[in-house]
């Protein structure tokens, strides 16, 4: 099973960029990368998924994003009188580069099955790659290398199968481990970057695992697959072999888990060049 290496979407002209979060997080993580793309004159769009309600699956996490898809940041329709269906969005809004950061690459993949004749890329970052009709839970069940073990160390159970981060420390310790050396590295406020990054986080709820991936197969659309070198959540090691199995090019990033945090220039870089005008 393969994606193609070509273009996929017919409509011209430049790509919007819209950014999906992964767990815990929200639209703003990805606020650095969409700082560089505006000053470069890219567009991007991060929206906010209902990933913290209980019993959200593909349904509503992908509604958001194809919504994303055909509006502007403040929410205005891409095009007056845009409707859209059941099946995909072939009656309107632009072309665009589809980023599915960690949880994030189950929901963009799947997006971009709905909307492949607008789609320039697929891009996964550091990202939980979905086997078309398959829960994503049985994965991990099967493939205990996926996950890079400790990345939840003091991570909680709340209401029913969600779950939270209790304080600034347990993120630092855990989701973000490396997080604030990387950047302290690059001369910048780790720990202050890492504490600001650790107050927008919320519950999770992980619906989503146990439902099957809605997509039949591999979206026919160009797909990339970022390697973050030292990342500490996603095994770059199995990323790496997931790429291979959907065709995806990879292309390495050195660094953690989180390079919209860590690197964002590059990551802007990598963007910016998909969403150019072919």
């Amino acid at each position: 099973m393969s994606g193609p290496t070509a273009p996929g979407t017919g409509v011209a002209g430049p790509a919007r960029v819209v950014l999906v979060h992964g767990a815990w997080h929200r639209g703003v993580s990805w606020a650095p990368v969409r700082e560089v793309l505006a000053a470069r004159g890219v567009e991007a769009v991060a929206p906010d998924l209902p990933s913290d309600v209980a019993g959200v699956g593909h349904a509503e996490l992908v509604a958001a994003v194809l919504a994303a898809t055909r509006h502007d940041p403040e929410g205005i329709p891409a095009r007056p009188g845009t409707a859209t269906t059941g099946t995909g969005d072939r009656d309107g809004g632009p072309p665009v580069v589809l980023v599915g950061h960690s949880l994030g690459g189950l929901v963009a993949a799947a997006a971009a099955g709905r909307i492949a004749e607008r789609v320039r890329a697929l891009v996964l970052v550091g990202a939980l790659v979905p086997e078309p009709g398959r829960p994503y839970r049985d994965r991990l069940r099967a493939e205990r290398d996926l996950m890079v073990p400790g990345y939840d160390a003091g991570v909680r159970r709340g209401e029913g199968v969600a779950t939270y981060w209790p304080d600034v420390r347990t993120v630092a310790d855990g989701l973000y481990r490396g997080a604030a050396e990387e950047l302290a590295a690059q001369g910048r406020d780790g720990r202050g970057a890492v504490a600001a990054a650790a107050a927008e986080l919320r519950p999770q709820d992980w619906s989503l695992l146990v439902e099957p991936c809605p997509l039949s197969s591999w979206p026919a659309v160009p797909t990339v697959s970022v390697l973050c070198t030292g990342d500490r959540v996603v095994d770059p090691v199995a990323g790496r072999r997931e790429a291979d199995r959907v065709g995806a090019r990879p292309v390495e990033l050195a660094g953690g888990h989180f390079p919209m945090l860590t690197r964002p220039g590059e990551t802007a870089d990598l963007l910016a060049g998909l969403a150019a005008p072919a």
